[in-house]
């Protein structure tokens, strides 16, 4: 019996090493295929040390974005259109997938690292509230006039990987997370190389302090997710509102994108590898630049303030602040018998219980919920129910 164990277990041994030098070659594979300032494997820094595994280390990123809870609540977050009984309609987990795929397509043609693109582009809306950015504002203004500060999602989607559902990710990942928002910010997105851990939770302290100045990365994979991000969702948002039918195909501008989501993400596509094929940046022609402008502002006065997607404002506003003073008096008052202790920080680290104050977990609860569950939590705790006796 013992030899048999001893066998199985030099057998699994074995297979271990063959495992760790398939993966140690694909590291090496990397060096001499990659673009020179591409982010590699080797490179790959967790704050917790490496961990040893036969996938390579921006994979397993990957699969821990996938296989966490607060992306499986993508299905139901708002990306533009809430409350809408409309299938088709594209929600934060179908626009994440579209970034990845839109960027990754590129990422190959100029020979990044395909995985921490896809790591960033489905891991960097974690953060998002309910309601999309409408709820953003709410959520950052009760934030602040509890005192506890402004509410930035780019920050969020950091936190909830670190401290809400800890996935001990890689440096670069975080950074891609933080660093997403401000993609109209030019034509050239030069990375700044070599950041450290340091330099990264100071950039999350500033994102909170300044949370509308643009943070460049510290790749060039973050840096393509960063414009690829803007670029997916300004076309998609044209065809949901032809759908909802806000638009007709007539009314976009004519540019030289073309007026599809299809035409604009492939003149995009090929005009950023044509800009960035060999260099040091990402990059788009001072063209390609002005029409998304032209797109930007069409669908921030056409669609983003569409008076038929904001009928319910008014009551989502106001049901964040019930439901805010709501979960905070009840925590305040009751502690560990409170419905934000039974129903949010029961589970929680040891260390998160101890740092985040009460206005911080109210805010962490409320920016992970779910659109439905959200409601659903304010029906529960608001509207009266019949009494059993």
């Amino acid at each position: 019996m013992n030899h048999l164990l001893l066998k199985s277990t030099v057998g699994d041994a074995a297979q271990d090493n063959m495992l760790l030098a398939y993966r140690h070659t694909t590291e090496q594979n990397e060096v001499e295929a990659l673009h020179p300032k591409a982010a590699l494997s080797i490179n790959h820094h967790r704050y917790f040390g490496k961990e040893d595994d036969h996938r390579l280390p921006y994979k397993r990123d990957v699969d821990r974005i996938v296989h966490s809870k607060a992306y499986a609540r993508y299905i139901d977050k708002t990306q533009v259109a809430y409350l809408v009984d409309n299938d088709h309609i594209t929600h934060r987990s179908l626009h994440v997938q579209l970034v990845s795929n839109f960027a990754r397509g590129i990422a190959e043609i100029l020979r990044l690292n395909l995985d921490l693109v896809e790591a960033i582009a489905l891991g960097h809306d974690v953060g998002h509230p309910p309601f999309g950015h409408e709820g953003e504002v709410y959520l950052s203004a009760l934030s602040q006039e509890f005192d506890n500060g402004v509410f930035a999602h780019p920050w969020q989607s950091c936190r909830l990987f670190t401290d809400i559902e800890p996935l001990n990710l890689g440096l670069a990942v975080y950074d891609g997370f933080l660093c997403h928002d401000g993609g109209m910010c030019g034509t050239m997105f030069k990375p700044n190389f070599g950041k450290t851990w340091e330099i990264h939770f100071a950039e999350r302290k500033n994102k909170l302090l300044a949370p509308d100045d643009n943070i460049w990365p510290g790749t060039l994979e973050g840096c393509l997710v960063k414009l690829c991000d803007t670029m997916s969702y300004l076309g998609r948002d044209i065809e949901d509102a032809i759908s909802l039918g806000i638009l007709v195909r007539g009314d976009v501008p004519k540019t030289l994108l073309g007026t599809t989501n299809r035409q604009i993400l492939n003149v995009l596509a090929s005009d950023m590898i044509r800009n960035s094929y060999g260099q040091d940046y990402i990059a788009i022609s001072e063209e390609s630049y002005d029409a998304l402008k032209i797109l930007r502002k069409f669908n921030f006065e056409n669609i983003y303030t569409h008076p038929k997607l904001k009928v319910e404002s008014s009551k989502i506003c106001r049901g964040y602040r019930i439901l805010f003073e709501l979960l905070l008096e009840d925590y305040n008052q009751k502690a560990r018998n409170s419905y934000l202790w039974k129903h949010f920080v029961y589970n929680k680290t040891a260390t998160y219980i101890e740092q985040a104050t009460p206005v911080q977990m109210v805010v962490d609860f409320i920016s992970g919920m779910t659109d439905s569950y959200f409601v659903r939590t304010l029906e529960k705790l608001v509207v009266p129910k019949s009494i059993e006796l």
